[in-house]
């Protein structure tokens, strides 16, 4: 009964095969697709403001309400009708009049595409506050940028050490931070420059020999490396002795800067610890050789403790409390009228 069947051909047989597969595949993808909606948010949490605008029955709640987190910047969540309902319960929404919530909810952070006069102005403005210069004084190019996608509205940023020689291509992290405290790196290759004023020694410069006005002249141009590797103002230097030679018509590295010691060891200063409205004063004996603005230790001669303060000038020094040292003993010494 058999004898007359006869198998089609095999291109029949394998076209027919990837038909049907293929229109399997999209029934498939269409059926996934149906009762899914997309809902892009801003911030670090879904708020019911945000629900509301794809779910009126979420305008109930109050529209600050945090409902859940938001995915990570770049990355999507499904949320399914089951858990939507769930969060409605704990949030005191009402149901949906038809019974039914949409099938998948796609959350997703709204992203916008960083553009390159942000990207430098962000560069420019970062290394000038770390370098104490003006973000005008900073030139930015970039090379190959790519506008990458960051998230949508305000950034801050943070940029890594970049100077090198002036147009030498670098390339260099800058992390941007959203307000909600999220962040990213982005790796961009830039060639970098600094204009600014800089002191050039006048005439050679020997070490230990103390700096006056007339050693140095100001210049204006490119500088290379980080700017505060150099000395940018004369008040800086003047006062202060080098550690090694510097020729004239050079820049002075402030590494070879040295301030003169202030006071030796063995030097005795008043000790000032102020307390509200009372000052107290007493005698104390430096350990240490120092400069004005260094913390030293010093002993009280008054009660023999040992105590760190910071050198005022060549005749005081301001006691910094620590916390194994109450002011009591810090200071040391009775009150009188006010002063000691």
């Amino acid at each position: 009964m058999y004898s007359d069947f006869r198998l089609p051909p095999s291109g029949f047989l394998f076209s027919n095969y990837w038909v049907r597969w293929i229109v399997l595949g999209v029934a498939g993808a269409l059926a996934a697709g149906q009762g899914v909606v997309t809902l892009e948010v801003e911030h670090d949490h879904v708020t019911a403001a945000d629900l509301a605008r794809i779910m009126p029955q979420w305008g109930e709640a109050p529209g600050e309400t945090e409902v859940l987190y938001a995915p990570a910047p770049g990355l999507a969540r499904d949320l399914l009708a089951s858990e939507i309902a769930r969060l409605a319960a704990r949030c005191g929404v009402s149901p949906d009049p038809s019974g039914r919530w949409p099938e998948r909810v796609r959350l997703s952070r709204r992203m916008r595409r960083l553009e390159s006069t942000e990207a430098a102005a962000a560069l420019a403005e970062v290394l000038a506050r770390r370098y104490r210069i003006s973000p005008e004084d900073i030139g930015v190019e970039l090379v190959g940028f790519q506008a990458p996608a960051v998230p949508a509205g305000e950034l801050r940023f943070r940029a890594g050490e970049a100077f090198h020689r002036p147009g030498e291509l670098v390339t260099m992290p800058l992390v941007w931070v959203s307000g909600d405290g999220r962040s990213g790196t982005l790796w961009l290759r830039a060639r970098l420059g600094v204009r600014e004023r800089y002191a050039v020694a006048a005439r050679a410069i020997e070490p230990r020999s103390l700096i006056g006005p007339a050693d140095l002249v100001l210049r204006e141009g490119e500088i290379d490396s980080p700017p505060d590797r150099w000395v940018l103002e004369p008040a800086q230097a003047v006062g202060k002795t080098l550690a090694r030679r510097v020729a004239a018509g050079e820049k002075i590295p402030r590494g070879f800067l040295i301030a003169p010691k202030t006071i030796e060891r063995g030097a005795v200063v008043e000790l000032r610890l102020a307390r509200g409205p009372i000052e107290l004063r007493v005698p104390g004996r430096a350990e240490q050789s120092g400069s004005v603005g260094e913390r030293l230790a010093f002993r009280n001669l008054t009660t023999g403790r040992r105590v760190t303060g910071q050198l005022a000038d060549a005749h005081s020094a301001e006691v910094i409390l620590t916390k194994d040292a109450p002011s009591n003993d810090a200071a040391g010494g009775k009150q009188a009228g006010g002063k000691q």
